[in-house]
């Protein structure tokens, strides 16, 4: 959503020296050659749909989370609902390798998860005379006042449920309707690339058809392309945006997630998002396809092995970073070493990955 991921690609693999081939070595001319159909499959059903299937069905339960909440407040509905949202926001977070397509055709990403949450609009809001409806939230409301966040507002403060006493009843009214559209666009999401939306073609069959019929990819290798942008981007977004904004300027308010506490969980899924990406895998529903990795592995063992690897210690050094994110912006070692390895997955996917697959 931040960046333009063609101008990102291209910009770090002409600072590295893989772009700007003769027609003799062109990558994606060459890439043509070899047949992706498995993988570009396996990718489509496996990680992607698998885990907008999954983030579907996570967001109806926090709907009927917050909406028995609304009827019946009580505190074991407040914990219910919140962890109803911590539990919808990994499919979601484990999604971000992938935000080309429909989430960003559609606008989805920004309705979903714009961020940081708008708190004087949100507050202008509350203290209206709308009827705080579903409806109303989804065609009245901008992105910023919709979404993860904005329902993450709604349910915690300081890492914790909220007191069911300090909800007013406009409060409980917003959420419930705030939770309803945010299951409605994951199901959008879902049904764009395993359906198709009033009677387009599916999504899936796009990519999962690159280079055939009706496909907006004249290759497979632009497919494959599309699928190694996204795991960079996502790279540079975590390193050099959810992680260095708030570090750097070192300012809370930058802190994505920072009302549940839940940051560092977000970063750790970006991560997974992108391991699921090249291994052909749902780490969430235990799938196992076919992946980049088979292919990169028949090539360069070692280069394969080397980026899983590279892959787990930069999960792992997010982890190291002391929870809350948001208290703890002065654990510089921790904060740069994170940041470090996740910039090493992502030159190894740019600088290496890229040019063997696309050669």
């Amino acid at each position: 959503m931040m960046l333009n991921r063609f101008g990102l690609l291209l910009l770090l693999l002409l600072a590295l020296g893989v772009a700007g081939c003769s027609d003799d070595d062109d990558p994606v001319a060459v890439a043509e050659a070899y047949d992706f159909t498995t993988i570009l499959a396996d990718y489509t059903d496996g990680v992607v749909i698998a885990t907008y299937a999954a983030m579907k069905d996570a967001c109806g339960d926090l709907a009927t989370a917050c909406a028995g909440l609304a009827a019946a407040p009580d505190q074991p509905g407040v914990d219910a609902a919140a962890a109803a949202w911590v539990a919808a926001r990994a499919p979601w977070e484990a999604s971000e390798a992938f935000l080309f397509g429909p989430a960003a055709s559609m606008n989805l990403d920004p309705a979903l998860d714009s961020w940081p949450v708008d708190r004087q609009q949100l507050d202008d809001v509350l203290a209206s005379s709308f009827d705080l409806t579903p409806a109303f939230v989804a065609e009245g409301l901008g992105p910023a006042l919709r979404g993860y966040h904005t329902v993450e507002y709604l349910l915690f403060r300081d890492g914790q449920p909220r007191p069911v006493g300090d909800f007013t009843a406009r409060e409980l009214a917003y959420v419930a309707a705030a939770a309803a559209v945010l299951a409605d666009d994951a199901t959008t999401l879902w049904a764009a690339w395993a359906e198709g939306i009033d009677g387009g073609s599916a999504y899936g069959d796009v990519f999962r058809g690159a280079g055939g019929p009706g496909s907006g990819y004249p290759t497979q290798a632009a497919a494959v392309q599309e699928m190694l942008e996204g795991m960079i981007a996502i790279c540079d977004e975590v390193a050099n945006g959810k992680i260095a904004d708030p570090y750097d300027e070192n300012d809370t308010s930058l802190v994505e997630s920072q009302f549940s506490f839940n940051s560092l969980t977000d970063f750790a899924n970006n991560l997974r998002s992108v391991r699921n990406a090249y291994l052909g895998e749902h780490h969430l529903a235990a799938s196992d396809g076919e992946g980049l990795t088979d292919y990169v592995a028949t090539a360069d063992a070692a280069l394969d092995l080397r980026l899983q690897a590279e892959l787990d210690a930069a999960i792992a050094a997010i982890g190291a970073i002391p929870a809350p994110f948001r208290d703890n912006l002065a654990a510089a070692a921790q904060i740069e070493a994170a940041q470090a390895a996740i910039q090493t997955v992502m030159t190894t996917l740019a600088a290496d990955v890229t040019p063997l697959v696309l050669r």
